[in-house]
C-alpha cells in the first residue's frame, strides 16, 4: 500500500490509516509513535491533538494530521 504523503493516494492511505490509529485512542490519551518516540495526545471531542517530538522527526505527521481536518495545539 503507498502511503507517501507527496502524493494523493498515499495522503488518502496515510489519513485513513491514522484515522483508525486515533479511533481506537480514548479522548485525552495518548499515542507515542515507536519509531520516533514523538507522543500525540489526542482530544476526539475538539479535533485536535499535542505533538511532543521524539528523538527523530516525524516529517509527515502534521500534514496527515491537518488533511484529516484535525488541528494541532
Amino acid at each position: 500500500m503507498n502511503y507517501d504523503v507527496d502524493t494523493p493516494e498515499g495522503l488518502a492511505n496515510s489519513v485513513r490509516w491514522t484515522e483508525a490509529m486515533l479511533s481506537q485512542i480514548k479522548d485525552g490519551g495518548a499515542w507515542m509513535i515507536p519509531r520516533s518516540g514523538t507522543i500525540v495526545r489526542v482530544s476526539h471531542k475538539d479535533k485536535t491533538v499535542s505533538i511532543t517530538a521524539g528523538t527523530q522527526p516525524e516529517t509527515s505527521l502534521r500534514r496527515v494530521i491537518k488533511a484529516m481536518g484535525w488541528s494541532i495545539n
